[in-house]
């Protein structure tokens, strides 16, 4: 078991990283002994060091005693995820719980901790069930879903199951197909073609027009939807899986009003969308084929998953908006907030150069144009509006402007010595901006925006979020009691597990308080249990970029 443990979490962290960073995945296995005439540990966690006390599950097990384990897997679930709460005072995860797996007299539970700030971040269904079938409200509650049967599969064939569980990418395809399953039980259609609609709309959308890529709208809704109105009925329905035919109906879609009206497995004719939709209704779903092999689906203009050459995952923003806002006055001082938003407008139709460019924001922008004078087209210093951008950043190069959206050059090849902050894997481009920023950003205000050919864009320098400095002392403080009284709200390996995740923002002194405590405490432990299994960690170290500026 220790080894699907440690299996499940890796997986974990590659398929969540995949979805979005900032859920930072914690992953393990709880067992609950339920063969009472086997003298063995009654409650175990896989790591040990999963950021929660086996204590907590055994202080809590009076809760459990009197359960059946023939009752319901739902039961199971909801004691768990309320003794995890208990345990978790922050608040700041949210809690999944897989159903159990009987393994050796053992009844197994894979935990799941995401962080809810994220995973609030993005948008969701509300119906939980249809005709007492649990649907699902998200793609991301998909993923979870085959996550935990995966994890499920191999508990149940432990001597090789760990080696046997599915790739990130499986598991995403796994989890589209069932989103989109789950999307046409929302609306109330009949399950019996339903299967196919994912692999149908990755067929589709692979398959040119007369040279065009394919675009256009599909509606899954049933057949009488209110707000479905046809234009077009056909006599006889086709089936969506009749790719080529449905393909050639897309087309007739590709104007601004036009819809594709469908069940999830038949097409009924060409339509539009009627009246004002309500979106408690969860009953009409669009799906927009973007372009080769690429489409989306959405409900009430809320994008909910992306799908690019059958690899789903979350929409994305191209650029984070609250991210450039927070980032802009870090930099800037005392910027307005009317320059922001000037900065922004730019930023977003230089977003729309299909082949990328650079935006260069600086405070010295002038002086640079006249130093980079023969590797840049000079030109008249002229205040930025929309209908310039896509045509300045037509040609190679960046576009460099002051914090007023004041344009000084254009076509700007970027200079800079080499660092070891470089990618190899990323372009020129990328590359170029974070040498010019490594040389130049130390001594002047200086934000460059790459726009790669291939959709990727970066904020150079890429700040890390800010944090309230109360958050650091009160879990010192914490450490401190743990330390004196053996008594804390956390455990001694969630705060560690807190300052590791959080140690860029320690200060030296911080650093070498905590690792003093930390140690006292191990010392303790070791004295009161010498042959108890100990983890070794490793003393936390100040980084030399941190400085007062990623305090809130």
């Amino acid at each position: 078991m220790p080894f699907l443990a440690m299996r499940s979490r890796l997986i974990a962290q590659s398929l969540f990283d995949r979805i979005d960073k900032n859920l930072q995945p914690n992953v393990f296995l709880l067992r609950i002994l339920i063969d009472q005439s086997e003298d063995r540990r009654k409650i175990g966690l896989e790591p040990e060091n999963c950021g929660y006390d086996v204590n907590l599950f055994s202080d809590n097990w009076k809760m459990a005693e009197g359960l059946d384990p023939s009752i319901p897997d739902e039961e199971w679930v909801d004691l768990i995820k309320k003794i995890l709460e208990r345990g978790d005072l922050c608040g700041d995860t949210e809690k999944y719980v897989s159903s159990p797996t009987s393994v050796k007299g053992f009844l197994v539970f894979t935990v799941l901790e995401l962080q809810k700030s994220t995973i609030d971040g993005y948008y969701s269904l509300n119906k939980r069930s249809h005709v007492h079938i649990r649907i699902n409200r998200s793609f991301i509650e998909s993923t979870i879903d085959v996550y935990f049967n995966e994890c499920s599969n191999a508990l149940n064939n432990p001597n090789k199951g760990y080696l046997e569980m599915a790739s990130a990418d499986e598991i995403l395809r796994k989890s589209g197909a069932q989103f989109m399953l789950h999307i046409a039980v929302h609306t109330g259609c009949e399950p019996k073609g339903v299967h196919s609609i994912y692999n149908s709309c990755n067929i589709i959308s692979s398959m040119n027009y007369e040279g065009n890529e394919c675009t256009g709208k599909l509606a899954v809704a049933p057949k009488k939807h209110i707000q479905s109105y046809l234009t077009i009925q056909l006599k006889k329905p086709i089936k969506l899986c009749d790719y080529r035919k449905a393909r050639k109906l897309l087309e007739l879609s590709s104007k601004k009003d036009s819809i594709i009206i469908s069940d999830s497995e038949l097409i009924y004719g060409l339509g539009e969308i009627v009246g004002k939709y309500n979106p408690i209704d969860e009953s009409l779903f669009i799906i927009r084929f973007k372009s080769h092999f690429k489409w989306e689906v959405l409900h009430a203009n809320n994008s909910m998953m992306v799908v690019e050459y059958s690899l789903p995952n979350v929409p994305k923003d191209r650029i984070n908006r609250e991210k450039f806002y927070l980032d802009l006055p870090r930099i800037f001082k005392d910027v307005r907030n009317r320059q922001i938003d000037d900065l922004w407008d730019v930023v977003i139709n230089a977003i729309a150069q299909k082949h990328g460019t650079m935006v260069v924001i600086s405070d010295n922008a002038e002086n640079e144009s006249k130093r980079l004078g023969k590797q840049c087209f000079a030109i008249k210093p002229i205040k930025l509006q929309s209908n310039l951008i896509q045509q300045i950043t037509s040609i190679d190069g960046a576009i460099l402007l002051d914090r007023d959206s004041t344009c000084f050059a254009i076509g700007v090849i970027l200079d800079g010595l080499a660092t070891e902050k470089g990618d190899s894997s990323r372009g020129s481009r990328y590359n170029s901006a974070i040498r010019y920023c490594e040389q130049f950003g130390k001594t002047t205000p200086l934000l460059i925006v790459t726009i790669s050919e291939d959709g990727m864009i970066n904020l150079i320098p890429n700040l890390r979020p800010q944090i309230n400095h109360s958050d650091i002392t009160d879990r010192i403080a914490e450490l401190s009691e743990l330390n004196k009284t053996g008594k804390a709200e956390k455990n001694l390996n969630q705060l560690m597990d807190w300052f590791r995740t959080n140690q860029f923002y320690l200060t030296e002194s911080e650093c070498v308080e905590i690792n003093a405590i930390r140690k006292e405490i191990e010392q303790k432990e070791k004295e009161r249990d010498p042959t108890s299994t100990r983890i070794v960690r490793k003393d936390l170290k100040p980084n030399k970029e941190m400085n007062d500026s990623f305090y809130k």
